[in-house]
């Protein structure tokens, strides 16, 4: 009986073909080589992996010394050349030896050793000319920066800053008390707002954040074409605190499940009010797009307040549908369609009506520096009686173990 023929198998594998190599899920092996947990590459948007190196690693080599095996294979056109271990060995999968172990690192030591180095003032030229302009190092990419409000990606110890600026206008009615009967009045604001949000890896899998605003606004409230009242304020806005963790992890058929509890301590009881709440958030890999759905609840306990312009909503619920496409490692484009959605809250001088609000989004993630992310974003009402609309930009900066 003749033997039956075996496709040779590529030295270069994509996703799918080293998921089925490994006998893995493809999903599962895109996290590993995230975490740099397995021997890797990514081309731009795209994950490749050398065959010779998963052998190796699978035999009990080490990611870094798995990819010196493979690079020690390549440069030397047979396995038996370097005086490694055969490659029909570690097809057939058997483990390295103590011995042939130690020849793959000496294989990589001789491969260092071989290339002398030029003189200091040839290598710094080498440098600026080899190295290529707006590449990215080895880091996050933009597409896991911009991320970063979805997914749980930080790592224990490691921290993110986001630094931002973001100026708004925007319409708004409401039932008011306006010489001793009732009118329709709306509230026209115009808002510079400067914030500060950190986020902290607790442990794998969560992580904790803290929030805070600086703002600058003017209000009018008008009914009809009389004004009633206007106010101009700069004041440190509330402190938000909260957590969020992975709770379902992402495979074939299903999102990454992240959980958010959250709560609101206001800086001045007299100007605002507590506030309890929690989230889901999904999201689903599709190289090269991510999708992403998120819904939050959140109850204020809403205080009567003089100044119409501080009475908040007794409960909103906001929901979040949108996609990022990684035009690389380092630019990411995304889209979001916003929705609010507020309840009717009655208060001694003024009734907030309920109110459906729509709002879509227009994002760019691009990197700058080391740990260093620029995020410009544009959004714009969808509906409502007025008008709304926002512009600002998000440095987040990644730094810690």
């Amino acid at each position: 009986m003749a033997a039956e023929d075996t496709a040779p198998v590529p030295e270069v594998l994509t996703l799918k073909e080293a998921a089925e190599f490994l006998h893995v899920d493809p999903l599962v092996l895109k996290d590993m080589a995230r975490r740099q947990e397995i021997p890797s590459r990514r081309i731009g948007v795209y994950w490749r992996f050398s065959h010779s190196a998963l052998v190796a690693w699978l035999a009990g080599a080490d990611v870094e010394t798995a990819e010196l095996y493979a690079d020690a294979l390549q440069r030397s056109g047979a396995a038996g050349a370097t005086g490694l271990a055969s490659r029909a060995d570690f097809l057939e999968g058997a483990p390295l030896s103590p011995e042939a172990m130690s020849r793959v690192t000496a294989a990589g030591t001789r491969l260092a050793q071989e290339e002398t180095p030029p003189p200091a003032d040839e290598a710094s030229e080498a440098a600026s000319e080899e190295e290529p302009i707006g590449e990215a190092p080895e880091e996050r990419t933009a597409e896991d920066v911009f991320l970063r409000g979805q997914r749980v990606l930080l790592a224990p110890g490691e921290v993110v800053l986001d630094v931002g600026m973001f100026y708004s206008e925007s319409d708004n009615q409401q039932l008011a008390l306006v010489n001793g009967g009732v009118g329709l009045a709306t509230v026209e604001t115009e808002t510079l707002t400067g914030f500060i949000l950190g986020r902290y890896g607790l442990f794998d899998e969560t992580e904790i954040f803290a929030s805070t605003t600086y703002r600058d606004q003017d209000t009018d409230v008008t009914v009809g074409s009389q004004r009633v009242t206007g106010s101009h304020r700069s004041e440190f806005g509330d402190v938000r605190l909260g957590v969020r963790r992975t709770v379902l992890r992402e495979a074939v058929g299903r999102p990454d499940v992240i959980l958010t509890l959250e709560g609101r301590i206001p800086t001045d009881d007299d100007d605002s009010s507590y506030a309890v709440g929690g989230g889901v958030a999904l999201v689903k890999s599709i190289d090269p797009v991510v999708l992403f759905a998120n819904t939050n609840y959140l109850h204020t306990f809403s205080q009567d307040f003089d100044d119409v312009t501080r009475l908040e909503a007794e409960d909103r619920v906001g929901a979040t549908l949108g996609y990022a496409y990684a035009l690389n490692d380092t630019i990411t484009l995304s889209t979001a369609l916003d929705a609010l959605f507020l309840s009717e809250t009655d208060f001694d001088n003024a009734t907030l009506r309920q109110q459906e609000l729509f709002s879509l989004q227009f994002g760019l993630t691009s990197w700058l520096a080391k740990g260093l992310y620029i995020e410009p974003t544009v959004s714009y009402g969808l509906n409502g009686p007025g008008d709304s609309f926002a512009i600002g930009v998000t440095l987040p900066y990644t730094f810690g173990p």
